[in-house]
């Protein structure tokens, strides 16, 4: 039984304890966070929580943990990694791994330094429609890839700290683009050559926050390949994502959460609200449920193959090097918005 210590306890960290939940041979055995991790636990059946100061020394400590799982806003990311790599723990980081890439190097040295296992929570490589996608790609079906364009959009984040740009690192496209331009690059299956972004800040948002809450990046690969990464949290409607994916000899369309196979339609007068779909803005009129949100975001397939690999002793093919690569990749795009040139990667 692989026995998993999770840090963090708020909106990440219930999808990864409804993935968990169904690995038979995974148990999360304590949670930490700075406040919350009582009403956490109990809401979950974990028997051990720390909280206060110095939650994440204490769990990163506790020798009846295996892994640690950072499920922690980012400016929090660098402290556990280091505290979990000292104590020879491996370790699960969310996307995206930090808030730039000074910060990810340091995580990365930290994990090759010491030694354990570790993996990239990068859900969206792990969502079934990007893995019959990356299937057909590699059958040669739809030829050599020319261009990726994803979109990934909604009307803002969860949690307020998302909008201190200080603590978050960066506004949509660090917490959005580090999804598609890391699921671009490995279906493109190469290392990209140079980007250049758009960012923006709405009228709405610009009492709020120094982030940006629109951005398009353009990241180029050396065969003349691109990925466009569209991203925004200025975008009514609830959860927007989707992919199109087009070949030299073919073109495939992925849509998670708006072509969902279901709809409903509710009056503004029924009280009996149903959840629908993550951040969506309303509970009535024509609604499109999604099936299995754990599921479908590829939360419950990332968790089943990085304990997989963990009981084997394997490093993950999706680790803390990818994450380093893509903190690099996105300060060239923020680099690009202020030089107003393709910068080179």
């Amino acid at each position: 039984m692989l026995k998993i210590g999770l840090l963090g306890s708020g909106f990440v960290a219930n999808f990864h304890m409804n993935g968990y939940s169904r690995l038979p041979n995974v148990k999360v055995v304590a949670v930490g966070s700075r406040s919350s991790a009582l009403k956490f636990a109990s809401e979950w059946g974990i028997k051990t929580t720390f909280s206060g100061p110095d939650f994440i020394e204490k769990l990163c400590k506790d020798p009846d943990v295996d892994v640690i799982d950072v499920s922690l806003p980012n400016f929090l990311h660098l402290k556990a990694v280091q505290n979990a790599s000292d104590n020879g723990k491996n370790i699960i980081v969310e996307k995206p791994l930090s808030r730039n890439s000074n910060e990810a190097k340091e995580i990365y040295t930290s994990v090759r330094n010491s030694g354990v296992l570790h993996a990239y929570a990068e859900n969206q490589l792990f969502m079934p429609h990007l893995e019959k996608a990356r299937e057909i790609i590699k059958s040669g079906t739809l030829g050599k890839l020319i261009r990726i364009r994803s979109r990934e959009a909604h009307f803002g984040p969860h949690s307020s700290w998302f909008w201190n740009s200080d603590l978050s690192g960066g506004g949509c496209l660090l917490d959005m683009g580090s999804h598609s331009i890391e699921v671009g690059r490995k279906l493109m299956n190469e290392e990209p050559s140079e980007v250049i972004g758009y960012t923006s800040t709405s009228i709405i948002r610009r009492d709020l926050t120094k982030a940006e809450d629109d951005s398009i990046a353009l990241v180029k690969y050396p065969n003349g390949s691109m990925v466009v990464s569209e991203n925004s949290w200025a975008a009514h409607g609830g959860l927007d994502l989707r992919f199109e994916i087009y070949g030299s000899e073919g073109v495939m369309f992925l849509d998670v959460t708006r072509e969902t196979g279901t709809r409903m339609f509710i009056p503004s007068s029924n009280k009996n609200k149903y959840y629908v779909v993550e951040k969506g803005e309303s509970e009535s009129g024509w609604l499109y449920p999604v099936m299995d949100e754990t599921f479908l975001y590829g939360y419950q397939g990332e968790l089943a193959y990085f304990t997989s690999c963990f009981e084997k002793g394997e490093l993950p093919y999706e680790n803390i090097q990818d994450g380093l690569k893509i903190n690099i990749i996105i300060d060239a795009i923020y680099n690009s918005v202020i030089s107003k040139h393709w910068e080179l990667i």
